[in-house]
């Protein structure tokens, strides 16, 4: 049976990096733990010190991926102070997919 895939969304510009690495991965792990495939945005191959803009441009283009779709996206708390948090938001509301925000922690379907 073929995992449901999900994407990671959190604030990551004008935190301590390291931290927001680890809070990633803890994220990626929880949601592995429930039986996701898990999309980490820190982990998108790009050098650490690219761009905010190079970064959401691979961003965006995994999360609208066609050939190997998402179901689901996790906002992660504080999502909502990230510019490029509500592009991912609004994206996958476009595309259809089931949005879970941590700070809630049950999945809201946009329709």
């Amino acid at each position: 049976m073929k995992k449901p895939r999900i994407y990671i969304s959190g604030a990551i510009s004008g935190h301590d990096y390291q931290k927001r690495y680890n809070d990633f991965i803890q994220v990626e792990v929880m949601l592995e733990e429930q039986g996701y495939e898990v999309f980490n945005p820190m982990e998108n191959g790009l050098p650490k010190d690219s761009t905010t803009a190079q970064h959401m441009r691979r961003d965006l283009s995994e999360l609208t991926r066609e050939d190997k779709p998402y179901d689901a996206i996790y906002m992660m708390k504080g999502w909502n102070h990230s510019a490029g948090c509500w592009t991912e938001f609004h994206a996958a509301l476009a595309i259809g997919l089931e949005v879970i925000f941590e700070q809630i922690g049950t999945p809201i379907k946009f329709e």
